[in-house]
């Protein structure tokens, strides 16, 4: 029977060249739907690496695939290191491992490699091309060239399943050199801002240390000066011989505590807020005291006022670092000078606490701290409204971190009008 024609007058198409036809479109079909689904997961998904397993599990609905393992010759900052490629496996095997490093090795033209990750086996792979049956190691290539490879063990893939494999590897690669882009910039994202940090960390660290230097050197240099005018003053006659001698020692004293700041400051800044260090050695309490005072004892005699020292003979020595400790002292007792009216007094004290401890306080006769400004008072570059001078503020703040440093705490006591009083403890030396 006769076919009839097309509305457009045209014959029709044999039946058997119509079924043909259709045969031959539909592994193209199915080639196209498993590449679109492929496509969508990887784009979809948080990490190539960890959705490694369940692709392959979809892959193999569709091909006869026993093993497949991902190897990224990149570090976590996505950073190229073809010789240690971490490895992502699916339903791995020993000698699937093996044959993957290998081929992998011989691809990306490394002489042997290093597995890296949780399913990765000890040792070193040399480069050879896999001779097992049913292997099959893709490689995984971005402009740069080769940084990984999909090794996949299955059996009688046939050209369609060949082609369907190469076209997973492909999206792999697109998407993994994406993933490598994207940890690349943020890692140098995160390393400029970094290095920002640094940056601005060095120049808080050097104001520091310069204000720093600025406050504590203010002391001995105005020691060393009024010492000098003292020499001056004396004239020559040798019966103030012994007078002038006291002054020119007290300027080497002086002389040694700014060389001694100087080492100690420069240390703290090299150690950028690390714990301070200590050299913590059995130290006698009066001659610390006296030693550490003589020096500011001329800024007292300036302003009229008198400076005493009083330490209980049995007092025992303490566990300190004699030069901090000094330092300490230095910030507590000008500050009282400061603080404290022309004709006023200035005691430091020493007394044996039950606690196995010594406590150091230095009280003066000064007009007291207002209540509302205590809080503050250990707080960097905070001053007082009615603080006389342009100090820095950082005195009390040395301080205060000095004597954390030896485990202690600097406690403030003080009524407006009756002056205050600034103490802290210290350990005994052991026997």
């Amino acid at each position: 029977m006769k076919e009839p024609l097309r509305p457009d007058g045209s014959a029709p198409a044999p039946r058997g060249r119509h079924r043909q036809s259709g045969s031959g479109r539909e592994p193209a079909r199915r080639y196209l739907a498993h590449v679109h689904e492929v496509s969508h997961f990887l784009s979809v998904a948080d990490s190539v690496a960890r959705s490694f397993p369940a692709l392959m599990e979809r892959v193999s609905r569709w091909l006869p695939v026993r093993a497949a393992l991902l190897l990224e010759g990149v570090d976590a900052h996505g950073a190229s290191v073809p010789e240690r490629p971490v490895v992502t496996a699916w339903q791995p095997s020993a000698s699937a491992l093996s044959h993957a490093a290998s081929a992998y090795a011989w691809l990306a033209g490394q002489a042997r490699v290093e597995l890296q990750g949780q399913e990765a086996p000890p040792g070193v792979h040399a480069a050879k091309l896999s001779q097992a049956p049913g292997a099959i190691t893709l490689p995984l290539v971005s402009k740069e060239g080769v940084f990984g490879a999909l090794h996949v063990e299955a059996v009688a893939l046939g050209d369609e399943g060949l082609a369907l494999l190469d076209a997973v590897a492909n999206l792999l690669a697109v998407a993994l050199a994406k993933e490598h882009a994207l940890r690349r910039e943020v890692w140098l994202r995160e390393r400029a801002e970094a290095l920002f940090l640094q940056a601005q960390d060095a120049v808080r660290w050097r104001d520091e240390l310069l204000t720093v230097v600025s406050h504590d050197m203010k002391t001995p240099l105005l020691a060393v000066r009024l010492n000098a005018e003292m020499i001056l003053n004396s004239g020559t006659a040798p019966e103030k011989e012994h007078r002038r001698r006291r002054y020119l020692e007290n300027i080497v004293l002086a002389e040694q505590q700014m060389s001694s700041l100087i080492g100690n400051l420069l240390d703290r800044a090299r150690l950028r807020g690390m714990p301070i260090p200590l050299a913590l050695q059995p130290q006698p309490v009066e001659a610390l005291l006296r030693q550490s005072l003589e020096v500011l004892r001329p800024l007292a005699l300036e302003k009229g006022q008198t400076l005493t020292v009083e330490v209980p003979p049995e007092t025992p020595a303490v566990l300190a670092d004699r030069e901090r400790l000094g330092q300490v002292l230095a910030n507590l007792v000008s500050n009282a000078i400061k603080f404290t009216p022309p004709g006023g007094a200035i005691w430091v004290t020493a007394r044996l606490e039950a606690a196995g401890r010594v406590r150091i306080s230095v009280k003066d006769s000064g007009s007291g701290i207002p209540a509302g400004d205590t809080p503050h008072l250990f707080e960097r570059f905070w001053r007082a409204s009615q603080s006389p001078g342009r100090g820095t503020g950082l005195g009390l703040s040395i301080a205060w971190s000095l004597v954390a440093a030896h485990g202690g705490t600097l406690h403030v006591e003080s009524e407006e009008g009756q002056g205050s009083t600034f103490s802290f403890a210290l350990p005994v030396a052991p026997p």
